[in-house]
């Protein structure tokens, strides 16, 4: 069962965005699935390392795309993804080297950090993206 549903609530409008969020919703599904059925290091470490770098890869995309629009909480979104980064980094560490384990708790928080951040930043984003581009098309 998944844990992370897609929806129309999260389009933000923008294509490129809207793809990125829904493979990540995808990967969120795979590595839950992954920790409720007791999969062990073999597939854990791959399947969370392939959602860190997408991840990573997806944050990237986001800060160019607000660096380019000169967005005005770009500092405050960066370290969002930046906080997020480190936690999921820090987690792996500590479950590669069997200081932790994973459990449904991390597929939990990932999935409403998800949610939330959508909802929250990444609409935001495009919202003022969107604004930026009208008030250019105005003036052209």
């Amino acid at each position: 069962m998944d844990i992370a549903i897609w929806d129309d609530s999260f389009k933000t409008g923008h294509n490129i965005v809207d793809t990125q969020h829904q493979e990540l919703f995808k990967m969120v599904n795979q590595l839950h699935a992954a920790i409720v059925g007791g999969h062990g290091k073999e597939v854990l470490i791959p399947t969370l390392q392939k959602l860190a770098s997408y991840t990573i890869e997806h944050f990237r995309s986001e800060e160019e795309l607000m660096t380019a629009a000169c967005y005005p909480a770009l500092a405050e979104h960066k370290k969002k993804h930046e906080d997020l980064a480190r936690e999921v980094g820090d987690l792996m560490e500590k479950y590669q080297s069997g200081k932790a384990v994973l459990s449904i708790t991390l597929s939990n928080f990932l999935a409403n950090w998800l949610r939330h951040h959508i909802k929250e930043d990444d609409i935001a984003l495009v919202k003022f993206l969107k604004n930026q581009n009208k008030a250019a098309a105005a003036n052209s």
